[in-house]
């Protein structure tokens, strides 16, 4: 698995908590994926790093807070 700035945040969270997807890997990585996607996609659409990364948060952490 790469590490990247989500793979790492959503890793240290899911300990953090003791959740049991801790150590899910595909997990991870799909949502770790699917944040960088979203952050791509916004910056392209024009946003601004802060609120592309705002939205990329939301995509990372979805149904975990």
């Amino acid at each position: 698995m790469e590490a990247n700035y989500y793979t790492t945040y959503l890793q240290a969270y899911l300990t953090d908590i003791n959740d049991p997807r801790k150590d899910d890997e595909e997990f991870i990585e799909s949502r770790a994926d699917a944040a960088s996607e979203e952050y791509e996609s916004q910056r392209h659409a024009g946003l601004d790093v802060f609120s592309a990364q705002e939205c990329a948060m939301k995509v990372l952490m979805v149904g975990l807070e």
